[in-house]
């Protein structure tokens, strides 16, 4: 039987959801673009990176699996459940990094100086650890629920009451939990504990949807 591939999933890419990332990111730009002093830029950047990024992730993520018109017939096939959310997830995630890198690349144009957030690598990491954590709680969470509007509610939720009581929960255990600490909160002492702690829980989140992902039926 012929196996589905990343080549169909390319074919079935819903566009709009590309738009939206897209939408996001020229927005930031045109706001860099007139804000355009080197700490302005800086603030948009880690806003941008450290936030909105994640979140689009997350929102995409929970569409990734269920929003896919052939379903039933790629169940069908024999491909198995680790390769659909490695081709779904793995194509959100690539629009995600360029997006990032971009902006970065723009912001860097204007003026802007990362080396609030250290060096090169922990730039990247601002913008990576929580980009997983919502793409992995916007999978698994659509997939609990059995529609993709479930894993958006669960993303976004977690999203807006993370970023409302970020203070609140970066002085209490919520610090290891906190998906935006690395852009908006560089110099917490807890950071490399969070990192860690972050992607143990998109490992968890991951190994879920493909647990979840052997139950067909619910899906169908």
């Amino acid at each position: 039987m012929k196996r589905f591939s990343l080549r169909y999933t390319l074919l079935t890419y819903r566009l709009d959801q590309l738009w939206l990332s897209a939408g996001f990111w020229a927005l930031f730009v045109i706001i860099s673009f007139f804000r355009s002093g080197p700490d302005d830029v800086l603030d948009m950047a880690r806003a941008y990176l450290g936030t909105v990024v994640p979140l689009v992730g997350g929102i995409l993520a929970a569409y990734a699996v269920l929003d896919d018109p052939a379903l039933e017939l790629r169940f069908a096939t024999p491909t198995r459940a680790e390769r659909l959310l490695l081709e779904r997830l793995g194509l959100i995630f690539i629009v995600q990094m360029v997006c990032a890198i971009t902006f970065q690349g723009v912001a860097l144009a204007l003026g802007a100086d990362f080396a609030l957030l250290g060096n090169w690598a922990d730039v990247q990491l601002a913008w990576l650890v929580p980009t997983l954590s919502l793409l992995g709680l916007g999978c698994a969470a659509s997939l609990l629920g059995a529609q993709a509007v479930t894993g958006v509610f669960t993303a976004g939720l977690v999203w807006l009451i993370e970023l409302l009581a970020k203070g609140w929960l970066a002085h209490n255990a919520g610090k290891y939990v906190l998906v935006f600490m690395a852009a908006l909160m560089p110099e917490h002492p807890a950071l490399l504990a969070n990192r860690i702690c972050l992607l143990i829980l998109s490992t968890g989140l991951l190994i879920a949807a493909w647990a979840l992902l052997g139950r067909q039926e619910r899906y169908i």
